[in-house]
Protein backbone atom coordinates (compact mmCIF):
# COMPACT_ATOMS: atom_id res chain seq x y z
CA UNK A 1 0.00 0.00 0.00
CA UNK A 2 1.21 3.49 -0.78
CA UNK A 3 2.31 4.98 2.56
CA UNK A 4 2.14 8.53 1.20
CA UNK A 5 -1.54 8.08 0.29
CA UNK A 6 -2.30 6.66 3.73
CA UNK A 7 -0.55 9.55 5.46
CA UNK A 8 -2.44 12.01 3.27
CA UNK A 9 -5.69 10.27 4.18
CA UNK A 10 -4.91 10.50 7.91
CA UNK A 11 -4.01 14.17 7.57
CA UNK A 12 -7.25 14.95 5.70
CA UNK A 13 -9.35 13.01 8.22
CA UNK A 14 -7.69 14.91 11.06
CA UNK A 15 -8.41 18.20 9.30
CA UNK A 16 -12.04 17.18 8.64
CA UNK A 17 -12.50 16.16 12.27
CA UNK A 18 -11.20 19.50 13.52
CA UNK A 19 -13.41 21.32 11.01
CA UNK A 20 -16.47 19.41 12.21
CA UNK A 21 -15.69 20.38 15.81
CA UNK A 22 -15.37 24.04 14.78
CA UNK A 23 -18.71 23.95 12.94
CA UNK A 24 -20.44 22.36 15.94
CA UNK A 25 -18.83 24.86 18.30
CA UNK A 26 -19.92 27.75 16.07
CA UNK A 27 -23.50 26.49 15.88
CA UNK A 28 -23.65 26.13 19.65
CA UNK A 29 -22.21 29.63 20.17
CA UNK A 30 -24.92 30.99 17.89
CA UNK A 31 -27.50 29.11 20.00
CA UNK A 32 -28.47 26.91 17.03
CA UNK A 33 -28.71 23.71 19.05
CA UNK A 34 -31.14 21.99 16.66
CA UNK A 35 -28.88 22.63 13.66
CA UNK A 36 -25.89 21.37 15.73
CA UNK A 37 -27.81 18.13 16.46
CA UNK A 38 -28.63 17.74 12.77
CA UNK A 39 -25.00 18.33 11.83
CA UNK A 40 -23.80 15.76 14.39
CA UNK A 41 -26.35 13.28 12.99
CA UNK A 42 -25.09 13.90 9.42
CA UNK A 43 -21.50 13.32 10.50
CA UNK A 44 -22.55 10.16 12.32
CA UNK A 45 -24.22 8.85 9.17
CA UNK A 46 -21.05 9.47 7.16
CA UNK A 47 -18.96 7.64 9.74
CA UNK A 48 -21.46 4.78 9.85
CA UNK A 49 -21.36 4.50 6.06
CA UNK A 50 -17.58 4.12 6.11
CA UNK A 51 -17.40 1.84 9.15
CA UNK A 52 -18.12 -1.33 7.16
CA UNK A 53 -15.29 -0.41 4.80
CA UNK A 54 -12.81 0.20 7.61
CA UNK A 55 -13.76 -3.12 9.24
CA UNK A 56 -12.94 -5.29 6.24
CA UNK A 57 -10.68 -8.21 7.22
CA UNK A 58 -8.41 -7.36 4.28
CA UNK A 59 -6.57 -4.21 5.47
CA UNK A 60 -5.22 -3.47 1.98
CA UNK A 61 -8.75 -3.51 0.53
CA UNK A 62 -10.02 -1.34 3.38
CA UNK A 63 -7.20 1.15 2.82
CA UNK A 64 -7.87 1.19 -0.94
CA UNK A 65 -11.56 1.95 -0.40
CA UNK A 66 -10.77 4.68 2.14
CA UNK A 67 -8.20 6.27 -0.17
CA UNK A 68 -10.71 6.04 -3.03
CA UNK A 69 -13.40 7.59 -0.85
CA UNK A 70 -11.07 10.46 -0.01
CA UNK A 71 -10.31 10.94 -3.72
CA UNK A 72 -14.04 10.90 -4.51
CA UNK A 73 -14.66 13.60 -1.90
CA UNK A 74 -11.90 15.73 -3.38
CA UNK A 75 -13.53 15.64 -6.84
CA UNK A 76 -17.08 15.94 -5.46
CA UNK A 77 -18.26 12.47 -6.39
CA UNK A 78 -20.74 10.86 -3.98
CA UNK A 79 -19.97 7.26 -3.09
CA UNK A 80 -22.64 4.90 -1.76
CA UNK A 81 -21.65 1.55 -0.26
CA UNK A 82 -23.54 -1.67 0.28
CA UNK A 83 -21.06 -3.92 2.06
CA UNK A 84 -22.39 -7.38 2.92
CA UNK A 85 -19.11 -9.22 3.56
CA UNK A 86 -15.77 -8.62 5.25
CA UNK A 87 -13.52 -10.44 2.71
CA UNK A 88 -12.18 -12.65 5.54
CA UNK A 89 -11.87 -15.70 3.28
CA UNK A 90 -10.56 -13.94 0.16
CA UNK A 91 -7.86 -15.97 -1.60
CA UNK A 92 -6.30 -13.01 -3.40
CA UNK A 93 -3.41 -11.50 -1.39
CA UNK A 94 -4.22 -8.12 0.13
CA UNK A 95 -1.44 -6.40 -1.78
CA UNK A 96 -3.02 -7.49 -5.09
CA UNK A 97 -6.59 -6.69 -3.97
CA UNK A 98 -5.54 -3.24 -2.72
CA UNK A 99 -3.60 -2.45 -5.89
CA UNK A 100 -6.47 -3.54 -8.16
CA UNK A 101 -9.03 -1.55 -6.17
CA UNK A 102 -6.93 1.61 -6.13
CA UNK A 103 -6.27 1.48 -9.87
CA UNK A 104 -9.92 0.76 -10.65
CA UNK A 105 -11.23 3.50 -8.35
CA UNK A 106 -8.74 6.04 -9.73
CA UNK A 107 -9.83 5.21 -13.28
CA UNK A 108 -13.56 5.47 -12.54
CA UNK A 109 -13.17 8.67 -10.51
CA UNK A 110 -11.05 10.22 -13.26
CA UNK A 111 -14.03 9.81 -15.59
CA UNK A 112 -16.59 11.07 -13.07
CA UNK A 113 -14.54 14.10 -11.95
CA UNK A 114 -14.87 16.56 -14.85
CA UNK A 115 -17.28 19.42 -14.06
CA UNK A 116 -19.38 18.68 -17.14
CA UNK A 117 -20.29 15.22 -15.79
CA UNK A 118 -23.85 15.61 -14.47
CA UNK A 119 -24.28 12.33 -12.57
CA UNK A 120 -21.41 12.37 -10.09
CA UNK A 121 -22.26 9.27 -8.11
CA UNK A 122 -20.55 5.91 -7.67
CA UNK A 123 -22.34 2.94 -6.13
CA UNK A 124 -20.18 0.14 -4.76
CA UNK A 125 -21.65 -3.20 -3.69
CA UNK A 126 -19.47 -5.84 -2.01
CA UNK A 127 -21.00 -9.24 -1.38
CA UNK A 128 -20.25 -12.94 -1.10
CA UNK A 129 -21.15 -14.97 -4.17
CA UNK A 130 -20.65 -18.60 -5.11
CA UNK A 131 -16.93 -19.28 -5.06
CA UNK A 132 -15.84 -15.93 -3.69
CA UNK A 133 -16.68 -12.28 -3.53
CA UNK A 134 -18.01 -9.75 -6.00
CA UNK A 135 -17.42 -6.04 -5.93
CA UNK A 136 -19.74 -4.16 -8.28
CA UNK A 137 -19.11 -0.55 -9.31
CA UNK A 138 -22.11 1.21 -10.89
CA UNK A 139 -21.99 4.72 -12.32
CA UNK A 140 -23.17 6.91 -15.18
CA UNK A 141 -21.04 7.78 -18.18
CA UNK A 142 -21.26 6.16 -21.56
CA UNK A 143 -17.61 6.71 -22.44
CA UNK A 144 -16.06 6.05 -19.04
CA UNK A 145 -15.17 2.41 -19.54
CA UNK A 146 -14.69 2.24 -23.26
CA UNK A 147 -11.73 2.70 -25.49
CA UNK A 148 -8.04 1.94 -25.37
CA UNK A 149 -7.39 3.24 -21.83
CA UNK A 150 -10.06 0.93 -20.42
CA UNK A 151 -8.82 -2.02 -22.48
CA UNK A 152 -5.29 -1.50 -21.16
CA UNK A 153 -6.42 -1.14 -17.54
CA UNK A 154 -8.64 -4.21 -17.86
CA UNK A 155 -5.76 -6.21 -19.33
CA UNK A 156 -3.37 -5.16 -16.52
CA UNK A 157 -5.86 -5.84 -13.72
CA UNK A 158 -6.99 -9.18 -15.15
CA UNK A 159 -3.32 -10.20 -15.44
CA UNK A 160 -2.82 -9.40 -11.73
CA UNK A 161 -5.92 -11.40 -10.79
CA UNK A 162 -5.44 -14.37 -13.16
CA UNK A 163 -3.12 -16.42 -10.88
CA UNK A 164 -5.90 -16.47 -8.28
CA UNK A 165 -8.77 -17.13 -10.75
CA UNK A 166 -10.12 -13.61 -10.17
CA UNK A 167 -11.21 -11.24 -12.87
CA UNK A 168 -12.82 -8.06 -14.01
CA UNK A 169 -15.65 -7.54 -16.48
CA UNK A 170 -17.55 -4.53 -17.79
CA UNK A 171 -21.14 -4.11 -18.84
CA UNK A 172 -22.86 -1.09 -20.32
CA UNK A 173 -26.57 -0.35 -20.18
CA UNK A 174 -27.22 2.83 -22.13
CA UNK A 175 -25.50 5.64 -20.30
CA UNK A 176 -24.80 3.56 -17.19
CA UNK A 177 -21.74 1.42 -16.60
CA UNK A 178 -21.17 -1.59 -14.38
CA UNK A 179 -17.78 -3.04 -13.58
CA UNK A 180 -17.72 -6.36 -11.73
CA UNK A 181 -14.65 -7.51 -9.86
CA UNK A 182 -14.56 -11.17 -8.81
CA UNK A 183 -12.24 -12.24 -5.99
CA UNK A 184 -12.20 -15.99 -5.29
CA UNK A 185 -12.53 -17.40 -1.78
CA UNK A 186 -10.00 -19.68 -0.13
CA UNK A 187 -10.61 -23.31 -1.14
CA UNK A 188 -13.24 -22.31 -3.70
Amino acid sequence: MDTDKMLELISIQRHDFLNHLQVISGLLQLKKEERAREYIYEIGQDIKRLSKISHLKDPEAAAAFLIGHNHANSVQVAVNYDVQTDLAECDVPGSITGSVLIQLLEYILHHLAPPEVAERELNIDLKAVEGGFQCVFRFAGSGAVNGEAWNELSRVLNKKLAPYAGGLERMANGSHQTVKLFLPAIDA
